[in-house]
């Protein structure tokens, strides 16, 4: 496959990542598909732009429970701290065309162990004691989408209760009809009750932090 990213890309990709402290790693689990090879090559390229990026690629066959993964979607991946340490931060899909910048915000957010939230509205996340998680199904063009990854990643990293997932809503069209999916960002918030995920709450549009924060806990109620 071409090089994804030219060589203008890669400099601005560089400069971006300057700020990066510890290293990060991406667990990537693919199978035969174009998008698990593009996805692939992606986060490949990005540890030629920076040493901090480490990948590590597994095939449809291993073990998913490890990281919460959906066993049926691929590819998905995670991103682990300087640690190996599971945040619940998932990609479901490419993250291209908008998503690449959140994929940006991601490594720095994990590698300098910081996150946008208000002191506030972090104290109220690190109260949430129900495991749940927040799936915001986006497309590359969507210029919203990437605030509402952002949000549920963030709330990831504030809470081990929490998972953050980016869902491509166009890679993935079962799921997306599953929750009706047809503008975005469109948000899925569930609660994980009886050993089975029950969706609680659905939103669309990239909220406010403070209208966010507000249906996260009207979830978990």
């Amino acid at each position: 496959m071409a090089q994804l990213l030219d060589e203008k890309t890669r400099e601005q990709v560089a400069e971006i990542l300057n700020d990066m402290t510890n290293k990060v790693k991406f667990i990537l689990f693919k199978n035969d598909s174009e998008y698990s090879e593009v996805t692939e090559n992606l986060i490949t390229e990005l540890t030629e732009v920076n040493e901090k990026i480490q990948i590590e690629s597994h095939s449809k066959d291993e073990d998913f429970e490890k990281y919460g993964l959906d066993k049926n979607l691929f590819p998905s991946m995670v991103l682990l701290d300087s640690e190996d340490k599971d945040l619940g931060i998932k990609f479901y899909g490419i993250p291209s065309g908008h998503e690449f910048s959140t994929l940006l915000q991601n490594i720095i957010m994990v590698s300098n162990s910081k996150v946008n939230f208000s002191e506030e509205t972090q104290n109220k996340i690190k109260t949430i004691d129900k495991k749940i998680r927040i799936r915001a199904f986006v497309t590359p063009t969507c210029p919203y989408c990437p605030n509402a990854v952002l949000a549920a990643h963030q709330s990831a990293i504030l809470n081990s209760n929490i998972s953050g997932e980016m869902v491509e809503a166009n890679e993935f069209p079962e799921l997306s009809s599953k929750h009706g999916v047809s503008s975005v960002p469109h948000t899925v918030i569930e609660i994980f009750e009886n050993d089975e995920w029950k969706t609680k709450n659905e939103f669309i549009g990239a909220y406010p932090e403070q209208n966010f924060l507000d249906e996260i806990l009207k979830s978990v109620e």
